[in-house]
C-alpha cells in the first residue's frame, strides 16, 4: 500500500507541475499573448477575428514560417512568433532545426480548430522554457523523477504467467542490462509486491546522467517518465537506445500479457496505444537534430 501511494503521489505532483502545457488553458493563454502583440494601426477586422480566437479556439492565421532568431529558431504565425505562457519567445536552438520544423507542421496542421492533443511538440517546448531553466524547478523535478527508479515497472517483474515471462525477457531485460553496462551499476530486479529500493550508488550515477540533461531533454524524459511509469524506459528513449514503438511496446508489456489472455477491450487499449505512441513520439521527435 505504501508503494502504491508513493506512485500515486508521484504522479499527482509532477503531473500538476506540467498540466498548464498540456490543457487548453495554454493555448487560450498562447493566443492570448499573440493578441497582445498586435498593433494599434492594424485593422479593427483582423483584432476581431483574433479574439474571436481566444474565445473558440478557432484557426485564425493564414500563413505558418520559420523565424531564425539570434539564439535559435522560432515559429511565426502571419509573422508574429508564439509565445509561451510566461511570455517568453517559443525557441528551439539553432541545431535543432528540425525539431523547428516539426513545431511549425503542428501549427499548419490545425486547419480549422485548434487541438491541444495534436500540438504534443510545442507543449514540450514550452515546458522546456518556462520550466526547466529555473534551477529551483529544475532540481524539484529531477527530485521527483529520481524516485520513479525505486518503482521502477521494468524492475518488477512477476513469475507468471509464461507468456507475461516471456515479455519481460524480450521487452525489459535487455534495457536492464543496458542500463547496468552503460553506467555500470547494478539494478535491483524483484517479484515481490513489497517493493526493492536501488542501491545509493546506482542512484547516484544515475542522477548524474539526468542532472547533465539540457532543459529540452530533460523535459523530454520527464514526460516519457511520466507515460511509461518507467525510468528506465525513458532513459533509452531520450538516449536513442529505444525506437518509440519499442519503447510503447515495453510500457506496456503487462498490457499485452493481459490482451493475450483475454482479449482487447475496444475504445480503451487501441486509445491508449494510440495516445502511448503520440506521448513517447514526441520525446522522440524533441531529441531530433
Amino acid at each position: 500500500m505504501a508503494t502504491v501511494t508513493k506512485l500515486l503521489n508521484l504522479n499527482i505532483g509532477l503531473r500538476t507541475r506540467f498540466a498548464l502545457y498540456r490543457t487548453p488553458v495554454f493555448f487560450r493563454q498562447q493566443l492570448s499573448a499573440f493578441h497582445s502583440t498586435a498593433t494599434a494601426n492594424e485593422d479593427a477586422e483582423k483584432t476581431e477575428s483574433m479574439s474571436k480566437a481566444e474565445r473558440t479556439l478557432k484557426r485564425f492565421w493564414k500563413a505558418v514560417t520559420l523565424a531564425e532568431l539570434k539564439d535559435g529558431y522560432a515559429v511565426a504565425l502571419d509573422g508574429r512568433t508564439l509565445k509561451t505562457p510566461s511570455g517568453q519567445v517559443l525557441t528551439v536552438p539553432k541545431e535543432k532545426k528540425i525539431l523547428a520544423l516539426l513545431l511549425a507542421a503542428e501549427w499548419e496542421s490545425q486547419s480549422v480548430l485548434l487541438k491541444p492533443h495534436s500540438l504534443p511538440l510545442t507543449s514540450l517546448v514550452a515546458r522546456s522554457i518556462d520550466g526547466l531553466t529555473d534551477e529551483e524547478e529544475r532540481k524539484t523535478t529531477i527530485d521527483r523523477l529520481m524516485n520513479y527508479l525505486d518503482t521502477d515497472t521494468t524492475c518488477y517483474q512477476h513469475v507468471y504467467p509464461q507468456s507475461l515471462i516471456d515479455l519481460q525477457n524480450e521487452h525489459w531485460k535487455p534495457l536492464i542490462d543496458w542500463v547496468e553496462e552503460k553506467y555500470q551499476v547494478k539494478l535491483n530486479v524483484t517479484n515481490s509486491i513489497l517493493g526493492t529500493a536501488q542501491q545509493p550508488e546506482t542512484v547516484k550515477r544515475l542522477r548524474q546522467e539526468v542532472e547533465s540533461f539540457d532543459p529540452l531533454t530533460l523535459s523530454a524524459f520527464e514526460r516519457a517518465t511520466l507515460s511509461s511509469k518507467s525510468f528506465i524506459i525513458a532513459l533509452a528513449l531520450v538516449k536513442r537506445q529505444l525506437s518509440v514503438e519499442a519503447a510503447t511496446t515495453a510500457s506496456r508489456v503487462e498490457v499485452l500479457s493481459q490482451i493475450k489472455q483475454w482479449g482487447m477491450v475496444e475504445d480503451t487499449h487501441d486509445v491508449d496505444l494510440e495516445e502511448m505512441r503520440r506521448q513517447l513520439g514526441s520525446v522522440a521527435c524533441s531529441q531530433m537534430s
